[in-house]
């Protein structure tokens, strides 16, 4: 009889014959490669649960070209060590060493979770409430770069943040993510905020008129600067919401000294259209890689799956939680009083004869809808709908939609997600002169608007958006 897979959470040092069904969340490599280089990973299971595993120079041979990061894995049989290092990746008591008779087998399991950012709040780093020796993922936008020094012994650049409290931290950047940092800075145009994740960061506490302060881990961490991704999405958008002020950071040639000028912020078309392409929806469901670009399409459908239209969440990172009501406490740190409701909609939208699913999320749901996902539930259970998963009249709303979408394709997890979205005229005219048929793309002129929706009245009808591609 075949074993049944063993938890994470359940590891206690008092066997070694383990089988793990997991997922590589985080892979990375230290030494001398060929030589001395061990990989070193963070692997979770079906309940989220991590563990930090190490595959050392002496096996790193037989299993280097089978690890990858965000591949799924049935593996056996780990010597379980206590972790008990000056530096820990998990919280986990315990951390698995590869032997001779480890056994890794790549399997399909599209069920179990990916990467999830475990961020500290500013305040809690700097008031020394923190694990000491534990790794930690920080977001934050960069307020000033207080020093910065490039030479062949010594690379580093030192910042302060800021998270969405208004709290203050002090970054530094050493070697080669300080020349990211230094690098994005020479690079990008004047877009407004820069919004940072770094994952893995140390925290070195206060010591006298110095305060707590963070910095990468030199090869576990993982530096993401304004990438599309949703938690950094999601972050300017609510950085702008509550009124966060920042000073824009200029280049490093530019600055002149430690102390920063203001720059110009980009306008949201600009913003929207910035760094993409525009693809058709046709081309989008060709696309095989992870990227972002722009399209015009209605939405026709409105699409049911495994998930439901709303997932319950912490009223300040927005993360999943599996509490339906009442008091708790998130990942994050923030002390909920009840969960918040959050959209979640997956949606057709068309153009001419061809569709694709794109993911809605909570932002761009209730700009639309023109409610939370709170309103709308509690709408829905004074007519007598009280099952959760009872999906809403309001969703309808969505559908006959005409919008500029901008979106990220995300290759590993099969889906389209909508970064933004806008049903401004001149915008999706844009967009659609920069659409590779241009000759089939004639502009949507304002005055053959035909709206056939009353609770949108700026929208434009599927067959006027099928006539214009």
């Amino acid at each position: 009889m075949a074993r049944i897979p063993d938890k994470i959470k359940s590891i206690d040092g008092s066997k070694e014959t383990l089988k793990l069904a997991v997922r590589i969340t985080d892979l990375w490599f230290v030494g001398t490669p060929n030589k001395f280089e061990q990989a070193e990973m963070v692997i979770v299971d079906s309940e989220g649960d991590q563990i930090h595993a190490v595959c050392k120079a002496d096996h790193l041979k037989s299993w280097k070209a089978y690890l990858k990061e965000n591949s799924t894995y049935v593996m056996h049989n780990f010597k379980v060590v206590k972790n008990d290092g000056q530096f820990r990746v998990c919280e986990h008591e315990y951390k698995l060493a590869f032997i001779g008779v480890t056994i890794v087998r790549e399997v399909d399991l599209h069920e179990l979770p990916f990467k999830e950012f475990r961020f500290v709040e500013f305040g809690n780093v700097v008031a020394g409430n923190f694990v000491v020796g534990l790794l930690v993922d920080i977001i934050g936008v960069v307020d000033q770069v207080l020093f910065q020094h490039v030479s062949s012994k010594n690379t580093r650049v030192v910042f302060r943040m800021k998270d969405l409290s208004g709290e203050v931290l002090s970054c530094t950047l050493w070697e080669n993510y300080c020349m990211q940092f230094l690098a994005y800075l020479n690079e990008r145009g004047n877009d407004g905020p820069i919004v940072i994740i770094l994952t893995h960061a140390r925290i070195k506490d206060a010591q006298g008129s110095y305060l707590a302060s963070v910095s990468n881990s030199f090869k576990a961490s993982k530096l993401l600067i304004n990438e599309p991704i949703l938690e950094i999405q999601e972050f300017r958008e609510r950085l702008l919401d509550l009124g966060v002020k920042v000073s824009p950071v200029l280049p490093p040639g530019d600055q002149g000294s430690s102390q920063l000028s203001r720059g110009s912020q980009l306008s949201s078309k600009d913003a929207f259209l910035s760094k993409v392409e525009a693809k058709t929806i046709y081309e989008i469901n060709g696309i095989s890689e992870d990227v972002v670009c722009v399209t015009v399409g209605t939405i026709s459908k409105i699409v049911m799956n495994n998930h439901s239209w709303c997932y319950p969440a912490c009223v300040q990172c927005h993360r999943k939680t599996d509490i339906q009501t009442g008091p708790f406490t998130c990942g994050c740190g923030k002390n909920n009083d009840q969960p918040v409701l959050r959209y979640r909609v997956e949606v057709m939208v068309s153009q001419n004869n061809d569709s694709s699913k794109f993911l809605l999320w909570d932002r761009e749901c209730a700009e639309l809808i023109g409610q939370t996902a709170d309103e709308v539930n509690r709408v829905k259970i004074e007519d007598g709908d009280v099952d959760l998963n009872a999906s809403p009249q309001a969703l309808d709303r969505l559908l006959g939609y005409v919008l500029a979408f901008k979106v990220r394709i995300q290759s590993k997890f099969r889906n389209v997600v909508v970064l933004r979205c806008s049903n401004e005229l001149d915008l999706i005219n844009v967009v659609l002169d920069m659409l590779a048929d241009t000759e089939a793309c004639s502009k949507i002129d304002a005055s053959n608007v035909d709206c056939n929706n009353a609770t949108h009245p700026e929208c434009w009808t599927m067959i006027q958006l099928q006539d214009s591609l």
